[in-house]
């Protein structure tokens, strides 16, 4: 069985680089023919090359010391992409054809039994890549290929205003809908009367043993990993908590004047290993959550309004919600309960997850053999 997943992954983000890795790697493990289909749109590709670019496109007018800042920032970037490239490379099939532009996609409509969409915040129609047809796999024909998602997710979209029909229609074309967070599963269900089942993100379903680098680094730390800027008093806690705890403060994948060890250009299995033996966790992200959850780091949580759903949601499905953030937190940095998280039950609660989210992707997966099956009987 051939099988084609579309979803984010040409970019130097550490979440959207590890998901499709862990998808493609559990799909792989099962025997599954598998592949990811190398679809760059040229809009997102040009903002991501742009960052790329040569130091000469600055102006003539800007500063010496700012243009070497410029520069500085460029080299980091195209380190850290390259990181990215190059272990999803090794660690993925990609699709042998390469495309920018949505109607090259056909080519793809009937060359896979199944096309799986996700997992990621591929049906978000409010961020800076809009709505795009191709994710909710217009592309594909129903004749030969079976359509699913796998924990795809809407993000902070909650209306799906002028595009609902369009949607509505797509949507209705899946044969299974596995999302990743309830505000997707109430979209689903609200705006295109169809019915969608709650899975996990796909890097919990994989582990990381062979996957990570071990950080080489002395003292204990608390890691931090955020992509949104920080309140105040966010960084008032940072510094206080590794103060208090005699913990160095060490960034991955941003510069943040706060930590003594700013690791900008970390590569996948740097920020595995980081994860994996960190002291203390704190992080604005949904991924920075996922992966203090795998490896039961005791961590606190900064909730920017754009990821208030999902972040937000995973919490509550592991009764992590005290973990966010609070000015009140402050007050049990003196007390041991800011490192006590149950995480035999948060075990006996994610083992089940990964059961069933394995077992609805399977079955999806499986279904048109079952019905042919059932038809031919």
């Amino acid at each position: 069985m051939k099988i084609g997943i579309l979803t984010f992954h040409h970019v130097d983000n550490y979440g959207a680089t590890l998901q499709a890795c862990a998808l493609w790697s559990f799909l792989n493990s099962q025997g599954y023919d598998v592949e990811i289909i190398d679809y760059r749109p040229l809009k997102i590709a040009w903002m991501y090359f742009r960052a790329l670019l040569p130091i000469k496109r600055v102006k003539s007018s800007t500063s010496e010391s700012k243009k070497i800042r410029i520069n500085e920032k460029c080299l980091i970037y195209i380190s850290r992409y390259c990181k990215t490239r190059r272990f999803l490379l090794s660690h993925v099939k990609l699709s042998d054809k390469k495309f920018y532009y949505k109607k090259a996609l056909k080519y793809y409509h009937d060359k896979y039994d199944v096309v799986i969409c996700g997992s990621d915040q591929i049906w978000c129609i409010d961020s800076f890549r809009g709505y795009n047809s191709s994710f909710f796999l217009d592309f594909v024909s129903n004749k030969t290929t079976r359509k699913i998602s796998y924990a795809a997710s809407f993000g902070n979209t909650t209306k799906l205003w002028t595009y609902q029909k369009e949607i509505y229609k797509l949507i209705n074309q899946f044969q299974t809908i596995l999302v990743r967070d309830s505000n997707s599963l109430n979209i689903v269900a609200n705006e295109c009367n169809k019915k969608a089942i709650k899975v996990l993100d796909p890097t919990f379903l994989i582990k990381y043993d062979a996957l990570k680098n071990p950080p080489k680094i002395k003292n204990k730390y608390l890691l931090l990993y955020v992509q949104a800027e920080m309140e105040a008093e966010e960084k008032d806690f940072i510094k206080l908590l590794a103060e208090q705890q005699n913990l160095t403060i060490v960034s991955v994948g941003r510069y943040e004047q706060l930590a003594q060890i700013n690791l900008e250009t970390a590569s996948p299995k740097d920020w595995i290993g980081l994860h994996s033996e960190a002291s203390y966790i704190v992080t604005n992200t949904f991924h920075g959550t996922v992966f203090s959850i795998i490896f039961h780091k005791p961590f606190t949580v900064f909730i920017p309004s754009d990821k208030s759903n999902k972040v937000k949601d995973l919490l509550n499905d592991f009764g992590l919600t005290n973990r966010i953030f609070t000015e009140k937190l402050k007050d049990k940095l003196f007390k041991k309960q800011i490192f006590d998280i149950d995480y035999e039950s948060v075990s006996m609660i994610l083992e089940s997850k990964i059961i069933e989210s394995k077992k609805h992707l399977i079955e999806a997966i499986l279904q048109r053999t079952i019905d042919s099956k059932s038809h031919h009987g």
